[in-house]
């Protein structure tokens, strides 16, 4: 408790941030009432068997994976404040809808708006608070929303529990509509942010993807990215069924396990990501992660067939070595998509970045689970053996990038972005003279 108040004690003043931290927090917190039990509603209540369920959850992630590319077109063109509010709005629309879901087809429709609107606006938040964000604590400022978002997960997943204690279908409509007040209630703080326009171009700058697709350096980190991100899956898939079909340990581990995750990813989100924005800090952070990786799956592996007691240690010891890996991936994410992109272009650069998350998200439950099931404990050596590998070719190139497009060093961890001085602010205005072509224009407009 000391750890978390000392914690709320370094967020920043800033108003714009706080409420950008707020809006985070109310997004994920209704998210978190919900998914937990979408499956079981999508069963029990809608009629669907697990399979026809499963299968309608993989059609719309994978068809979502085009989501974050047409985020960044968007970016390019409008406000990410817009684009943010629009996101949130076909959300609530999609988790109102779902409450009169009656059969395959319009269950479908629903998940696939549901997929598409919540891709589209990571990246289109990302933009949105490194817009309104002070050049020093942009890289703190993701940090610090990536924990948020956990905390936010992990307390409506704890409310969300509560809901199977009564019968029928009238809990899930209440978390469902709570879940929809949640967007409302994160569009409405979205809304008295700063509007963050595209940068102006010249006649004659590069726009589209094309020019994205020929850095080559930075399509290979987003294609490793998908790798690393795999801790995703392994986290929300691989263990709980690993714990359910392979070990003697308490069913309810799965749950403590989970929110020794949100706990550790909330304390320590903000102290990785700077370690990743030191010097060398690639290098040093990355390394870990693949030793991370290896013990995790290790760890895993071993508490198949172990004593209650045993098994319980070695997956508490895997659920934090999995949590190291996860806040170094994140921090590398952002680190890595952010500073490699060219300024005229990081709308796209970004959502190229960002869809490797999607990628993983919709092909990485069914790697994972056919690991596992067809090989056992082999299988936890094969994702230990593609992890550490995805990981130290990350690092290599990361490096050689980093060396190679930040030299000479810059002492802030973010290259210039934009965020309107204090003062300038302060008068609800930007100097023109002030701000480059190449970054996002910024107003202190509080509406649409």
């Amino acid at each position: 408790m000391r750890a978390l108040t000392a914690w709320l004690a370094k967020v920043p003043h800033d108003p714009w941030q706080r409420r950008l931290l707020a809006a985070s927090f109310a997004d994920t917190f209704g998210t978190g009432l919900f998914l937990p039990l979408s499956v079981i509603y999508l069963t029990r209540i809608v009629g669907l068997s697990p399979a026809r369920a499963g299968l309608g959850l993989t059609v719309a992630g994978f068809l979502a994976i085009a989501a974050s590319p047409l985020s960044g077109a968007l970016l390019a063109r409008f406000d990410a404040r817009r684009v943010v509010l629009g996101c949130f709005a076909a959300s609530a629309c999609g988790f109102v809808a779902y409450i009169a879901v009656g059969s395959f087809a319009s269950f479908l429709g629903v998940a696939i708006v549901i997929q598409f609107a919540s891709r589209m606006e990571r990246p289109a938040t990302a933009v949105l608070t490194l817009g309104v964000t002070p050049r020093p604590g942009q890289l703190d400022a993701l940090a610090r929303q990536q924990s948020l978002r956990n905390l936010g997960y992990g307390l409506g997943g704890l409310l969300a529990a509560l809901a199977l204690l009564v019968h029928g279908k009238t809990p899930f409509v209440v978390l469902l509509a709570a879940n929809a007040a949640s967007y409302v209630v994160a569009g409405l703080l979205v809304l008295q942010l700063p509007a963050v326009s595209p940068p102006e171009r010249r006649d004659g700058d590069a726009a589209g993807y094309r020019e994205v697709l020929h850095d080559r350096a930075y399509v290979g980190l987003a294609l490793l990215n998908v790798i690393m991100a795999l801790y995703d899956s392994l986290l929300l898939v691989a263990m709980p069924l690993w714990i359910v079909t392979r070990t003697k340990a308490p069913l309810p581990l799965t749950g403590l396990l989970f929110s020794l995750n949100t706990v550790l990813v909330v304390l320590l989100q903000v102290r990785a990501t700077r370690n990743i924005a030191a010097r060398g800090g690639i290098t040093r952070s990355y390394r870990t992660a693949a030793v991370s990786f290896v013990l995790a799956c290790g760890a895993f592996a071993l508490a198949a067939g172990a004593p209650i007691v045993a098994a319980t240690v070695l997956l508490v010891f895997a659920l934090g070595a999995l949590t190291s890996a996860e806040l170094v991936t994140s921090a590398g994410e952002w680190f890595l998509s952010v500073n490699l992109a060219p300024a005229q272009l990081r709308e796209r650069y970004v959502s190229v970045f960002k869809t490797s998350m999607a990628v993983q998200q919709a092909a990485g439950p069914v790697l994972v689970t056919t690991t596992l099931t067809g090989w056992g404990r082999l299988g936890w050596l094969a994702l230990a053996s593609l992890l550490a590998g995805g990981t130290l070719a990350s690092r290599r190139l990361a490096a050689r990038e980093t060396s190679r497009r930040l030299s000479p060093p810059a002492t802030s961890p973010l290259p210039q972005m934009p965020a309107a001085d204090r003062r300038l602010r302060a008068a609800g205005r930007v100097d023109e003279t002030q701000s480059s072509h190449s970054e996002p224009r910024i107003t202190a407009e509080g509406s649409m």
